[in-house]
Order: structure tokens, then C-alpha cells, then sequence
């Protein structure tokens, strides 16, 4: 994890009463501090997307590490392709049918994930927060 510098600078936002519990409420529903959401709120605003912490970033990393494994299928396959022997087709496309498949799972459930995460995220923030 990259290492944070002293944050020393501030900005004051002024907020309804409503608006300070919603968002504080959120704030301890998620574990993080105020100061943190407002970061991350204001670094996916800004286009940088989303900080993945805990299970969300646990099963990005399952789903990169899956996809690299495939990648190196692919590799051996395209070896297997060039070498000196003719190349058992059947083999090679029982091989490329998996990969695809793989892929293609891989692939719905790394959406399938987005959209619950984004079906959690609607659900907790509230109101004008």
C-alpha cells in the first residue's frame, strides 16, 4: 500500500444537521472516518475510481490472479503450436474451449460483482449524502 504524506491542509464544507448524521452514520457503517469517504468521495468524482479494501479487493485480486493463470495457458498452448511435432488440434481446442469459458465466467462475475457493489453503495447513501 502506498504510503500516505502528514496531512496537514484543510477544507471546511458546511452541512445541514441531517446531512452530518447521514454522513457520519455512513462513515462508522463502513469503518471508515468522515475525512476518509469525504478522500474517496472526492477521488471518484475526480475520475480515479473506487478504493478496494477488504472483500472487494480480496476478490479482485482472486479474479487477477485466475486471468494471469490463463494467461499462461494461453502460452503453453501457442508453444504447443510451434514446436517441432504436429500439434494435437483436438487437444488444442479442448484447451482454447476452456480458456474461453474461464474467461467468459471470470468476466460475468467480476460484472456481477460491480453491480452489487454499486447496488450496496445506492443503498447506504441516503438523502443529500
Amino acid at each position: 500500500m502506498a504510503r500516505h504524506s502528514t496531512r496537514q491542509k484543510v477544507v471546511h464544507v458546511r452541512l445541514s444537521e441531517a446531512e452530518f448524521l447521514a454522513l457520519r452514520t455512513f462513515s462508522v457503517d463502513v469503518g471508515l472516518s468522515v475525512s476518509e469517504v469525504l478522500r474517496r468521495l472526492s477521488r471518484r468524482a475526480g475520475g480515479f475510481g473506487a478504493t478496494l479494501d477488504g472483500e472487494g479487493g480480496f476478490a479482485v485480486r482472486v479474479h487477477a490472479e485466475e486471468l494471469r493463470q490463463v494467461g499462461g495457458s494461453l502460452d503453453r498452448i501457442a508453444r504447443g503450436l510451434s514446436g517441432k511435432d504436429d500439434p494435437a488440434f483436438e487437444v488444442l481446442i479442448d484447451g482454447i474451449g476452456r480458456l474461453a469459458r474461464l474467461v467468459n465466467d471470470q468476466a460475468s462475475e467480476i460484472r456481477a460483482m460491480c453491480d452489487e457493489e454499486q447496488r450496496v453503495a445506492r443503498q447506504r447513501v441516503a438523502g443529500d449524502v
